[in-house]
Order: C-alpha cells, then sequence, then structure tokens
C-alpha cells in the first residue's frame, strides 16, 4: 500500500493549523480572564503572546501548501508532514503551559507591581509581582512554540 504525498503534506497543513490553534485558544482562554482582572493594558500581554501561537501554525502551513505540486515526492510529503506536526504539537505544548502558569496567577489574585501603584487596594488579599518576571516567564513559554517553528522552517525548507 503506498500512501499519497499530496494527503500527507494536506494532513501536515491541517495539523499544523489545528494544533497551533488548539494550543492557542488554550492559552487565550486564560490570558483573557488574566486580562479581565487587571484593568491594566499591560495584561493585555498574554493575549497577543497566546495569539502568537497560532499564527506559527499558519506560517507553516502556508509554507507546505505552496510547495505542494503534483511531482511532490513521498520523501518530502513525509517532511511535510512531520513539519506540521513538529511545530503543531510544540505550540500546543506551549500553550497549555502558558495556560496553566496563567490559570495560577488568576487563582492567586496576583497583581503588578508598578510605580504608580505600589500598594495592593484596601481590603485585597491580593499578592504583589513584577511585571518583567511575568512577562519573563510567558516569554520561556513560547518559545517552546518558536523551537518547534524553527524545526519546521527548516524541515519544509
Amino acid at each position: 500500500m503506498s500512501s499519497d504525498p499530496t494527503l500527507l503534506a494536506g494532513l501536515g497543513c491541517a495539523l499544523a493549523v489545528f494544533l497551533c490553534g488548539l494550543g492557542a485558544a488554550y492559552a487565550t482562554s486564560h490570558a483573557s480572564s488574566f486580562a479581565l482582572r487587571h484593568q491594566d493594558l499591560m495584561a493585555m500581554v498574554p493575549v497577543v503572546q497566546a495569539g502568537v501561537l497560532a499564527v506559527y501554525g499558519i506560517i507553516i502551513a502556508y509554507l507546505i501548501q505552496s510547495k505542494i505540486t503534483d511531482a511532490l515526492s513521498t520523501a518530502d510529503a513525509y517532511k511535510f508532514f512531520t513539519a506540521g506536526l513538529s511545530v503543531g504539537l510544540a505550540c500546543l505544548a506551549s500553550g497549555f503551559g502558558m495556560g496553566k502558569f496563567l490559570k495560577q496567577c488568576n487563582a492567586e489574585e496576583l497583581f503588578f507591581v508598578r510605580k504608580e501603584r505600589a500598594e495592593p487596594k484596601q481590603g485585597s488579599a491580593s499578592k504583589k509581582f513584577s511585571f518583567t518576571t511575568f512577562v519573563l516567564c510567558l516569554i520561556y513559554l513560547e518559545a517552546i512554540g518558536l523551537y518547534g517553528l524553527i524545526v519546521a522552517l527548516y524541515l519544509v525548507g
């Protein structure tokens, strides 16, 4: 039984978009909850970072579909399939990590420490945290998806 190269490459496209979108959706749901709790423009940073994960899948899917031709070899089709899997699974893991981190931040009712507002509101049991530390944690969690994108770009290129 031989495999259809066009089908394998198409599955690579679909997996890249679906898995990256799934990871981005999970992270965005928790990031949006975090942004609603904090009435600050800086709280939108996790929402943007989560959305970038979906863009990684779109980039790889576009590159794969642009290389699908009638003369596509089976070896290239497997490369495209694994490229879609690598970026998709990496972004899924990254999205779940970001979601778990933001879920924990929501549960502990954290708030940013800024120069204008150094003390929590009266009657609040919130904990202070540094915005820089918060963003660095999110950057390292998103780097997992970026590593998958780099591997996929290598496989497609």
